[in-house]
């Protein structure tokens, strides 16, 4: 980028930042301050990710180097901003922090130690796929009916509203879905890939003998873990060109096949308690928390990266 455009970035940038302190300053006015997004949290799980065996050379890179397993935890969450019911189509979010990982970090984890953060939602694009959208997006998705009104008037914000509601979907059951990590990211210093987290267990779905509540997700996802364990394979799919694996455009799912990596084991386990909630509450996540050699890639991923941090540092001052 030029100077021009990165002037522009940054301020767009500023600009986002400050809507989204504006958004936790009016909306917890007097108690903790809770995440812009995701702040409806189901469960934090303990779990192991197992790098696969026999992965072709140039698959060998940062975290899979080589096949070994890593202790992690595992947050299952709403995407909205604001806790309402399990019941309307939504997105959800499953963020990974796996620790204790071995290299070059990006980002250190407030927690001491080196993590690999990997961030998913139920939705395989971000449908926002610049800053300057993604800002008008933000406040219109945080500011009511007024702003999303203002938003949807411009026939240039249409495509991100479509794939928005295209995207959001009702759920039974969050062990049975597909989790997306919607941007790209650098795989050692010759790929670029995008990771994709598949259900060992799709037909999983809601099994509870009464009808479903508000929170009915986290009373599934309690049942689910106290029964057995559960699993998801983790995959990556291989950016080869542009028009069918955008690096920059956020809102074009990638044509390309999965390729398994990682297994990703949720032993069978309580995890509805005082410390476990608090814990993940207070854990933070960013896509920047890693390996280099998972660098995250383009301007969304950029914005994330200093959105994530700021927001997250101001939460806890206030």
């Amino acid at each position: 980028m030029n100077d021009n455009q990165n002037t522009r970035e940054e301020e767009e940038i500023q600009d986002l930042i400050r809507t989204m302190k504006d958004y936790l300053d009016k909306e917890y006015r007097n108690g903790k301050k809770l995440r812009n997004f995701h702040p409806k949290m189901h469960g934090l799980l303990k779990g192991t990710l197992s790098i696969a065996e026999g992965l072709p050379e140039e698959f060998r890179q940062g975290l899979f180097k080589e096949a070994r397993s890593y202790e992690a935890w595992i947050r299952l969450s709403n995407a909205p901003p604001k806790i309402k019911s399990d019941k309307p189509a939504s997105g959800r979010g499953l963020a990974i922090k796996v620790m204790g990982v071995q290299g070059d970090i990006i980002e250190q984890d407030p927690i001491g130690v080196p993590t690999q953060n990997f961030l998913l939602t139920t939705s395989p694009i971000l449908s926002a796929w610049n800053i300057s959208l993604y800002a008008k997006a933000i406040k219109a998705v945080l500011f009511g009916l007024w702003e999303q009104v203002k938003f949807a008037l411009n026939p240039s914000h249409w495509r991100s509203i479509y794939l928005t509601f295209k995207y959001s979907k009702k759920h039974d059951n969050l062990l049975s879905q597909t989790y997306f990590s919607g941007g790209a990211f650098k795989f050692g210093p010759n790929l670029y890939v995008k990771f994709v987290l598949t259900p060992m267990e799709a037909n999983l779905g809601y099994t509870l003998n009464e009808e479903k509540g508000d929170n009915f997700l986290k009373s599934q996802l309690i049942k689910d873990c106290e029964t057995r364990a559960h699993g998801f394979t983790l995959n990556v799919q291989v950016h080869k060109n542009d028009k069918d694996q955008p690096l920059e455009n956020t809102s074009i799912a990638w044509k390309a096949p999965l390729i398994p990596v990682a297994t990703l084991h949720i032993p069978q386990q309580s995890f509805d308690c005082e410390g476990r909630i608090e814990m993940g509450e207070t854990l933070e996540f960013s896509p920047w928390m890693g390996l280099v050699d998972h660098e995250p890639v383009g301007g969304i991923n950029r914005a994330r990266r200093r959105v994530y941090k700021e927001l997250a540092a101001y939460r806890k001052e206030n």
